[in-house]
């Protein structure tokens, strides 16, 4: 599925996010990103110049992570959706790295210096109009930009467990309607 006329459609999408910083665009190019992670696959240069340059400042600065990934400001998503997101990515990391869930949520609300059942239901929140897990989705897409790592078999298991869903099912409609809204 990747090939040269994706990585064109990449570049344009970073071409478009250097003019108009948006942050449904933001969030396109994190998932973007995050499926070539899932697929093993290799992004376009301007891609993965984009994500790298910040995922060295989130991984550095956590807390100010849905600012440095550009998920805030006009157009972004409504009130503490991006902060969830960004809850959701580090709980991710926890889980992934085979921490159990609770202690995940738990470590996530020390180092974000709130509830554990505010961690909890921005992870476990569904999407009021589909009844996914959309957060959550979208916070393990952060989680896999900012470490830059390809997902394992295993990993990759974990996440459709908790999600109740295969990644690759919704990576693919992702990557489907990113096309369909801007190739132009």
């Amino acid at each position: 599925m990747i090939n040269i006329d994706n990585k064109a459609f990449e570049h344009m999408l970073v071409d478009k996010y250097k003019i108009n910083q948006d942050p449904e665009l933001a969030e396109v190019l994190i998932k973007e990103y995050s499926s070539h992670k899932i697929k093993n696959t290799t992004p376009s240069t301007s891609l993965e110049s984009w994500i790298s340059e910040r995922s060295i400042l989130a991984t550095k600065n956590r807390h100010d992570t849905a600012h440095i990934f550009g998920l805030l400001g006009t157009g972004s998503r409504p009130g503490i959706e991006p902060t969830y997101i960004c809850m959701n990515s580090f709980c991710w990391e926890s889980i992934l790295s085979g921490i159990d869930i609770r202690t995940a949520y738990k470590n996530t609300a020390l180092f974000f210096q709130t509830d554990q059942e505010i961690v909890r239901v921005g992870f476990e929140r569904k999407n009021h109009d589909f009844g996914e897990r959309e957060l959550c989705r979208v916070g393990l897409d952060l989680s896999i930009v900012i470490n830059m790592t390809e997902l394992t078999q295993n990993e990759i298991k974990v996440a459709s467990d908790i999600l109740n869903e295969d990644i690759h099912e919704q990576m693919i409609k992702n990557l489907k309607h990113h096309r369909a809204k801007y190739n132009t």
